[in-house]
């Protein structure tokens, strides 16, 4: 039963953002149809999330709205990771990470890593007591 929530909430979000894409870009919804080749029917279900179209179709759109794939399915990494990192100054931290030369995030991450192994160590620990 997850499978199939978490199915709906990826239509949802396919949904969504093909409509915001479409629209910023100038583009119609009869437009779209007739460059990917389907009704424009098809456009409007997709968009309401009532269907789903097939990878050949979503490779078209992507290719149309000059964005791949997995922006159009799944939204760009900035709002994927404001959505999932609710902590604003943590979700900031990252951002500012991101502009470090590679090195200074391998040091980053690694000094994350080693502290969520102490954290999990010192809470399997506590449990065995």
């Amino acid at each position: 039963m997850v499978w199939v929530i978490q199915l709906s909430d990826m239509l949802k979000q396919f949904a969504d953002n093909l409509k915001r894409l479409r629209t910023e870009k100038g583009i119609s919804q009869e437009d779209m149809a007739k460059k990917i080749k389907v009704h424009p029917n098809h456009i409007s279900r997709y968009e309401r999330g009532l269907s789903a179209p097939s990878i050949e179709v979503v490779e078209k759109m992507a290719k149309m709205l000059d964005v791949s794939i997995d922006e159009l399915v799944f939204g760009a990494i900035s709002e994927r990771m404001e959505k999932n990192i609710s902590d604003r100054e943590l979700l900031s931290m990252f951002q500012k990470v991101q502009t470090l030369e590679q090195q200074q995030q391998n040091t980053v991450k690694d000094f994350i890593s080693a502290y969520l192994l102490k954290a999990d160590l010192q809470k399997n620990l506590a449990g065995v007591k």
